[in-house]
């Protein structure tokens, strides 16, 4: 019995199986069909691809160059900007050495100005003592010749008369 039913599952599965293979399927036949063309048109794909990769490793060299050439000029404007930066920097040291050196020379000047003033002060102060100490002197003597002269003609008058 055993048997049997083992031999009926036989029959019944290979029958399927025939049936299944003499039904026409389009998709398994299409697909078939399109693969054994991709092997016959597989020479034209492979130069196709070839074609694609040697573009694309054309295209990979000139961004490597592009990106070279830029890195180039980046390390060139970092170069030009340390160089302005120290020149800007030197030139602030600079300007602060005349700013200094301004500031020093204005103080010279109020310096000399005030020296200067004060001089003039003094030679005028020394000028107008002078001319008061002779209009005094001229005083003190004019007041002795005074005395001096009505002494004589008082005296010379107690003699003569």
């Amino acid at each position: 019995m055993m048997r049997q039913s083992l031999w009926k599952a036989l029959v019944i599965t290979s029958f399927l199986s025939f049936i299944l293979i003499i039904i026409p399927q389009p998709t398994v036949h299409a697909g078939l069909i399109d693969r054994i063309k991709d092997i016959y048109n597989t020479p034209e794909k492979i130069s196709e691809l070839q074609q694609q990769y040697i573009e694309a490793t054309e295209a990979l060299a000139e961004q490597q160059q592009q990106l070279e050439e830029s890195a180039k000029a980046a390390a060139e404007y970092a170069l030009k900007q340390k160089e302005l930066l120290e020149q800007n920097n030197q030139l602030i040291a600079q300007n602060a050495e005349l700013q200094a050196e301004m500031d020093r020379m204005k103080q010279d000047k109020q310096s000399f100005i005030s020296k200067l003033i004060n001089t003039v002060i003094i030679i005028a102060a020394v000028f107008v003592a002078y001319i008061v100490s002779l209009r005094v002197w001229r005083y003190v003597v004019w007041r002795k010749q005074r005395s001096t002269s009505s002494r004589d003609s008082k005296g010379s008058r107690g003699i003569s008369g």
